[in-house]
This record gives structure tokens, C-alpha cells and sequence, in this order.
């Protein structure tokens, strides 16, 4: 079984709907990577619960994301997916995703049917040029946290990740507290990149951009 892109991707449509207000006016007209932006890449690791033979099946599948230890230099404590800054060692940004999934998480590469990328992101509280991988698991894997990276972790159905079942919440931004949509799920409040990388996923399985081969 593998998973393919059918049609051009929601981008950066979908990405706006996840957007915080005050974000979505520079997000529509900032050039993608800005200049100094920093490659970082992440897994959107899917986990089958099924043989994903349709809408409704794929909707069941769960995605992998961890919360993050309080005291890092980026986006401390907050809900990710795997991932982290391109080092000079790694052979392409999908290497970046793989090795920081692997340290962050224990995830095996070995493992892992890549279906593709995602459409890029800008993080402004990091300056991180953000660039998304999904990847499907071909079995279940035990997922063993870094302590130094990360404190706790979810595998969570995409039918949860849909726009419009999100609430708004006030978060901290560069620059003051922002209203913002998220969604709580299971002890997690999922906001901002890792929310808009989540609604492109949504909306590529509802509108069957993302399709079983």
C-alpha cells in the first residue's frame, strides 16, 4: 500500500486557516523562504489504523505529535511534530526530518514509506524556513521520547484536525499575545505552524488530494 498526491496541494490556503489575524495580511504577501530564514524540516509521521480504502478510513489514521521540553531555545513546551534545524551533516532536508524523528523520538527511518512534501512555512518566532514531510509508517512503532527534547506525545486521528471544529484561544507572540484558533485535543492545545501544516493534511485527505495507490 502507498499513499500519493493526486492534485496540487491547499498550501498556503490551507495554512491561512489555521492562521492567527494578525499573521494572515504578511503571510499573503512575504516572500517564501525571507531572507536569513533558517531550513528546518519535520515529520507529519501517519500511523494506519486501517487499509485507508477510503475518505472515512483515512480520516482515521493517526498522526504523531510530542510536546516539548520547557527549556529549549525554540518553541519551548509547545505541541510539533518531530524535527529541527538542517545541520551541515545531513544529506537533503527529508534526512533532517528522518534524524531528528529518530533522536526526538525514536522513530526508524528503516521504517517509513515517504509520501512527500508538504508546502513550506515561515516561523517568524524562530525564523525557521519550516519544510514539512509526510511519511507513513509501515507498522507501528514504539515511540521512545528524547527527555531532553521532549516531555509527552500523541497519536491522534486526522478527523480531529478539521479548521472548522477549531476554538480561539490567546497565545504569546513576538511582540504581545495574539488570539489565535486551535484546537484541544487530548491534553494538547495545537496552534500555530504545526496547526497549519495539520489543516493542509486535513484538506488534502478531504478532498482526496492525498489517495491510496
Amino acid at each position: 500500500m502507498h499513499l500519493t498526491f493526486a492534485k496540487p496541494l491547499p498550501g498556503n490556503l490551507a495554512h491561512l486557516e489555521m492562521a492567527p489575524p494578525h499573521r494572515t495580511d504578511s503571510m499573503r504577501k512575504e516572500p517564501f523562504p525571507p531572507p536569513g530564514a533558517v531550513d528546518a524540516a519535520v515529520l507529519v509521521l501517519l500511523t494506519p489504523t486501517n487499509l485507508g480504502r477510503s475518505l472515512k478510513d483515512l480520516l482515521q489514521w493517526k498522526v504523531l505529535l510530542i510536546r516539548r521540553t520547557s527549556d529549549l531555545n525554540a518553541h519551548s513546551g509547545q505541541i510539533s511534530f518531530p524535527g529541527g534545524r538542517c545541520e551541515t551533516s545531513d544529506s537533503g532536508l527529508y534526512d533532517t526530518a528522518c534524524r531528528e524523528a529518530y533522536e526526538e523520538a525514536g522513530i526508524n527511518r528503516d521504517q517509513l514509506d515517504l509520501v512527500g512534501s508538504l508546502t513550506s512555512i515561515y516561523v517568524l518566532a524562530s525564523n525557521f524556513a519550516v519544510h514539512p514531510f509526510l511519511a507513513v509508517s509501515k507498522k507501528p512503532q514504539p515511540v521512545r521520547l528524547n527527555p531532553r527534547e521532549a516531555v509527552s506525545y500523541r497519536n491522534i486521528p486526522v478527523q480531529a484536525f478539521n479548521p472548522e471544529r477549531s476554538v480561539c484561544l490567546d497565545f504569546e507572540y513576538p511582540g504581545g499575545r495574539h488570539p489565535a484558533p486551535a484546537w484541544q485535543c487530548r491534553g494538547f492545545t495545537i496552534w500555530g505552524a504545526t496547526a497549519m501544516i495539520l489543516t493542509e493534511l486535513y484538506r488534502m485527505v478531504e478532498n482526496m488530494v492525498l489517495v491510496r495507490q
